[in-house]
């Protein structure tokens, strides 16, 4: 059985800070435990197998230091199966364990939009991965809920001033699918084209979930527009930009977040070079944290270190300092310190979860280059 099978195995079950056949060091209420919802099954599983592989690392590394409060953390997971209705019964069925302090949402915007209301209602710090500026709206908005993310909307204008101003594009197609972060991020790219003196000759939606590309595409080609702008989740990023080299287009495509993931990069292959993306992350980190924790991630699952685990690891570690700040695993004792975390240095970035929405500090433009998403630029959102 390989390292990453065996991840996923471990993922199904209560993952602790012990290895699968081991007997636990604590007894049943001497741990802290902290909630994660993760697709584990369905098209988004490969990120489920990324964010499991992390927390056992990261909880490894906690529980080796004495663990939080005196005591060691486990993480117990829930299968989201990828879906807006899955995200909510995963997160219910966290949320109604008393002992759980907070709960970690998956790596969709959507999914967190969906589980708000019963973070308000279950009263349980939340954090967030999804970075679309209706989630950031949707925290700010309420009291629980907290976007550990450098929101869509500085990153999405940063790449098209990029596209227009250093690579020369003026004219573009945008390609999107209709899921509210890639929605949000289409709006945010067409803003971004014009503010920058560009023009966009069409906007060509299509639905989540779409494995045959050929009429967005066919569409696309017939355009005069200097480059594509495509915005979408990892699995349908590899599908669209695989059949765009098998049709023949050449002209540069910026793509959304997706377009840098080690995930969508092993789902694409060669098709993928040269494409550049907006994120928040890339094995290869410019962060001096982030650069520690991909090497060990690598050494230890013998592949890159994706966003999905690096996020995980952010999460449990801000968490973690919320409730040794608190000195309390009271929930709304951990909330209310959630809330004095100004500056807090992660692997990916730095946080200000005072904000709650948009609590991340930085994002990176990205070029893929002979597989391996390689940094252009840095910014800094606002």
């Amino acid at each position: 059985m390989n390292k990453k099978m065996a991840g996923m195995i471990l993922s199904m079950l209560m993952v602790t800070g012990t290895v699968m056949g081991a007997v636990p060091t604590s007894a049943a209420g001497d741990t802290i435990k902290i909630g994660l919802t993760v697709p584990l099954s369905g098209d988004r599983a490969s990120e489920g197998s990324y964010a499991t592989n992390a927390l056992e690392l990261v909880v490894e590394e906690i529980n080796s230091a004495g663990g939080v409060l005196g005591k060691d953390i486990e993480v117990v997971v829930q299968d989201t199966t990828g879906t807006d209705v899955g995200a909510t019964n995963a997160y219910l069925k966290l949320a109604a364990d008393d002992d759980i302090v907070a709960i970690i949402g998956s790596d969709n915007s959507n999914d967190n939009i969906a589980i708000a209301a019963s973070a308000e209602a279950s009263q349980i710090l939340t954090t967030t991965q999804g970075s679309s500026p209706t989630l950031q709206e949707t925290c700010e908005a309420g009291e629980w809920l907290f976007q550990l993310r450098a929101c869509d909307s500085t990153l999405c204008a940063a790449l098209m001033d990029y596209a227009v101003n250093e690579m020369g594009s003026k004219s573009f197609t945008i390609i999107h699918d209709t899921e509210t972060a890639s929605a949000d991020q289409a709006r945010l790219f067409q803003e971004g084209i014009e503010a920058n003196g560009g023009t966009v000759d069409e906007v060509i939606p299509f639905t989540n979930g779409t494995k045959d590309f050929t009429a967005q595409l066919s569409q696309a080609m017939q355009s005069d527009s200097d480059a594509l702008v495509v915005a979408c989740l990892q699995t349908e990023a590899a599908i669209l930009i695989q059949q765009a080299k098998a049709l023949g287009i050449e002209k540069p495509i910026y793509g959304s977040n997706a377009f840098g993931d080690p995930v969508t990069v092993d789902l694409a292959g060669e098709s993928i070079n040269d494409a550049y993306s907006i994120t928040a992350w890339v094995p290869d980190s410019p962060n001096e944290m982030g650069a520690e924790f991909s090497k060990k991630y690598e050494e230890t699952y013998d592949e890159a270190c994706a966003k999905a685990a690096a996020q995980i690891r952010d999460h449990i570690y801000v968490i973690c300092e919320a409730i040794e700040t608190a000195g309390s695993t009271d929930r709304t004792e951990v909330r209310d310190a959630m809330l004095t975390l100004t500056n807090y240095e992660g692997a990916i970035t730095t946080y200000d979860c005072s904000l709650k929405g948009n609590c991340g500090k930085g994002g990176l433009i990205v070029q893929v280059k002979d597989l391996i998403p390689t940094v252009v630029e840095e910014i800094t959102t606002k």
